[in-house]
């Protein structure tokens, strides 16, 4: 039934990150008389880089900063015959080809814990004008960090990258734009904004088991909403081991990664924390009607329903509890899909619910683990690093992103066709939160409602505890973004 219902849809979609192997280059779809289309077979073929003129740079050296723990989704040494790491390879070796340059790498610890460490290379770097990194691969809950201090460029004012282009994605373009200033962008470039992307698992065997209709239908007819998927997940708390009180050997309706998983749903109900001025300024909006009616809901799914749970430090209790058929539902990132593959049970993939059937459609964020790229401002030649850069962006989102998007998930996570419409649909509605982008150094004001269950504080009681503080904080850090 459901292939019947989506037939129609899938030829008229259009995606805010199409897969351009798929679609080609902007291509608008339009016919045009007999004389138009009657195109000879080099006119038009499919151009990997999309109009991207080809120049010689006679063997100069593209040097990146990358993240030891996320090198491989920008930069691997050699062929595997794993399918990711060779498209990966091949995108790099057809720029390096093209163009003549050679790209290297060069790793640095950056998660959590190495943030100061990798933001002082960058800033030694610059502080002695060497030019050392024409790219900076950096954590995005940390890179802001560097904002402040002025180290690096408006990727904005650099014109041989085409950030109108969708393999960069409009959306998030503007919303980290302010003043006309942007410091970080991600796209196609790497992989990881895929895969840290924020989606819901369901077990297929407790659809069955509990006779409840499979989700898939909602989501194509625009009523999968917070409240069916509230409705679906109730009564099913089952206090497995009888010892009274809910624990990792109970079965539950639903179980998170962590607290930032319940934080999703602001952007799932397409709710910002940020808002965009006439004037190109942008304005802290964490604490309105809308903000706490969905802080107020998810505070109460999160901490008073028993058929949720959660553990705020670790997501392996979590998946063991779904992969043993112990919760219908499971919230966490494409990544952790990896994990699922030795799960007996089938199981499906999900957007978040929507707010209401008026929403327009469906939307998810991308976790602040995922990549986040900077040019440092002492770079000797910044077209030049933007040139390779928009190179290595366009060629992924035919040569990268459909072996990650079609074979990695399709091929080898979604176990049947209408999870990989899903995944399609999920894809297209990726956006960022310039709050909760740059939380970390904003004294976390765009982690509100992620903290409110984090800390077991009313959203009311929060906001007057700190209101100051982030309103302070939020203010010092746009000073990063003030013209002249």
């Amino acid at each position: 039934m459901i292939k019947r219902i989506i037939a129609g849809i899938l030829t008229t979609a259009i995606l805010s990150f199409p897969l351009l192997a798929l679609q080609g280059c902007g291509g608008s779809g339009s016919t045009g008389s007999a004389d138009t289309t009657a195109a000879t077979a080099a006119e038009t073929e499919f151009d990997p880089f999309c109009g991207l003129e080809r120049k010689d740079f006679n063997g100069r050296i593209f040097t990146m900063l990358t993240r030891v723990d996320s090198e491989n989704v920008l930069y691997v040494e050699e062929e595997t015959g794993e399918a990711l790491n060779d498209a990966v390879k091949s995108r790099n070796r057809a720029v390096e080809e093209r163009h003549n340059v050679a790209i290297k790498s060069v790793p640095k610890p950056n998660a959590w814990d190495d943030r100061e460490a990798f933001l002082a290379t960058i800033t030694s770097s610059v502080l002695a004008g060497d030019g050392a990194f024409d790219i900076v691969q950096g954590y995005a809950a940390t890179i802001g960090a560097g904002f402040e201090s002025g180290i690096y460029l408006n990727l904005n004012e650099i014109e041989s990258l085409r950030l109108d282009q969708p393999w960069w994605s409009e959306i998030i373009r503007d919303e980290l734009t302010v003043n006309g200033i942007m410091y970080a962008i991600t796209g196609d470039i790497a992989y990881d904004l895929w895969a840290a992307t924020h989606v819901i698992y369901f077990n297929k065997v407790l659809i069955e088991s509990y006779k409840l209709d499979s989700p898939y239908e909602a989501v194509i007819s625009g009523k999968w909403v917070y409240d069916l998927y509230l409705s679906m997940l109730t009564g099913l708390y089952n206090d497995v081991n009888g010892d009274s009180k809910s624990g990792e050997e109970d079965s539950f309706g639903a179980v998170y990664h962590d607290s930032l998983s319940f934080d999703n749903f602001h952007n799932a109900f397409g709710v910002p924390y940020t808002k965009h001025n006439d004037d190109g300024s942008v304005s802290l909006d964490i604490y309105n009607e809308k903000i706490i009616e969905i802080c107020e809901k998810v505070y109460d799914l999160a901490l008073k329903n028993p058929d949720v749970y959660f553990i705020h430090e670790t997501s392996d209790p979590i998946l063991k509890i779904f992969m043993n058929n112990r919760s219908l539902f499971l919230h966490t990132t494409l990544h952790l899909s990896s994990q699922l593959r030795a799960m007996d049970s089938d199981f499906g993939i999900l957007p978040y619910p929507k707010g209401d059937e008026a929403q327009d459609m469906y939307y998810t964020a991308s976790r602040d683990n995922r990549s986040m790229f900077t040019i440092p401002i002492d770079v000797a030649d910044p077209e030049f690093c933007g040139f390779i850069t928009e190179a290595l962006c366009t060629l992924s989102s035919s040569e990268v992103i459909p072996v990650y998007h079609d074979i990695v998930l399709k091929g080898k996570t979604a176990r049947d066709e209408d999870s990989q419409l899903m995944l399609d649909i999920i894809r297209e509605g990726i956006i960022l939160d310039f709050a909760a982008e740059y939380a970390v150094q904003t004294e976390r004001a765009g982690f509100i409602i992620r903290d409110c269950i984090y800390t077991e504080q009313e959203i009311a009681s929060f906001y007057a505890a700190n209101k100051s503080k982030f309103e302070t904080a939020f203010a010092r850090f746009l000073e990063a973004y003030e013209i002249g």
